[in-house]
């Protein structure tokens, strides 16, 4: 396997232990708060960020087009429309979500992440999409971590 693969690999893994660490327990409350009017939920933003990295994934393989697809205003609505009954069901869909984007990234082969395909009126490398999507991951895990700690104190009073 191709060493940026393994790495992005490593990485995921990794995000899926701190989001399940990080959101076990949580009441229903806090996976479905918005922090203020029109803000995202934790449930919002883990349907958003699996749904979005396989589809990034998928896209820098020519496995997707975004030619084909809804506009990406409507889309993001629909991720972050979602919400969970409990956190069970939320860790449960982190785990088949991060296998949905393990198996896209794992398709990855030196060939691929070279490649360039049309993106946004530009070309785009797989291996842009693969750390594309390693960064967009991390970033909505620190406001997955912030709603979370934001609820507690501000709903829940701890400190």
């Amino acid at each position: 396997m191709d060493p940026t693969v393994t790495a992005a690999r490593d990485l995921l893994a990794a995000l899926r232990d701190d989001l399940c660490h990080g959101l076990a327990g949580q009441p229903w409350e806090a996976l479905n708060w918005r922090p203020y009017p029109g803000g995202n939920t934790i449930a919002g933003l883990v349907e958003h960020m699996l749904e979005s990295a396989r589809f990034q994934l998928a896209w820098g393989l020519g496995r997707e087009d975004p030619a084909n697809w809804p506009p990406y205003q409507e889309v993001a609505a629909r991720h972050f429309a979602a919400l969970t009954p409990d956190a069970a069901s939320l860790l449960d869909r982190i785990e088949r979500g991060v296998d949905a984007v393990m198996a896209e990234l794992c398709r990855y082969t030196a060939a691929d992440l070279a490649r360039e395909l049309e993106a946004g009126g530009g070309r785009r490398t797989g291996a842009l999409h693969v750390l594309l999507v390693c960064g967009h991951l991390r970033e909505h895990w620190g406001q997955i971590q912030a709603t979370r700690d934001l609820y507690g104190a501000l709903v829940r009073g701890e400190v």
